[in-house]
């Protein structure tokens, strides 16, 4: 079964307020910066990539040096994403909605191609390499235009 994503008021919510939850919103009070990311890298955005004949996709925020987001990562279920940004490389932690977590780590690279602009090459202990695609600001201004974009949910 297929669902859409973003098409579901609350799922949009939550994709737009948990990261924020998630970060701490320290309302510029001059909180922890976290790492220190290559200047002009902006990760902020909807990602999607096929993965293990499924669709890994989800929407990322960076703050500064911190990463957060909410991740679809195939075979696991639905989960957040914390992470931190040194220079193009990212060390992160997926928090899943059944209660597991682990450690990855990435690097994003820029790419000239009609389809990718940003990419990251990431790995984790239960998926091993992956790569995701910047697709564009969020889920309704997203690249390639007027693609549905679906995933199939884990059982």
């Amino acid at each position: 079964m297929k669902r859409s994503t973003g098409l579901s008021i609350a799922g949009l919510l939550a994709a737009v307020l948990i990261p924020f939850v998630l970060a701490g919103c320290d309302g510029g009070s001059g909180g922890s910066s976290g790492g220190s990311p290559a200047a002009g890298l902006n990760v902020t955005g909807f990602w999607e990539y096929p993965l293990n004949g499924q669709t890994a996709a989800g929407t990322v925020v960076q703050t500064n040096g911190n990463v957060t987001g909410l991740l679809l990562l195939p075979p696991k279920p639905n989960g957040s994403l914390t992470g931190t940004l040194n220079g193009y490389h990212m060390t992160f932690t997926m928090a899943y909605d059944d209660g597991t977590t682990e450690s990855g780590q990435g690097d994003f690279s820029f790419v000239t191609s009609s389809t990718d602009v940003l990419l990251l090459n990431a790995s984790t202990p239960s998926l091993g390499n992956f790569t995701l695609s910047w697709r564009g600001p969020d889920v309704a201004d997203h690249n390639p235009a007027g693609e549905t974009l679906t995933y199939t949910p884990s059982p």
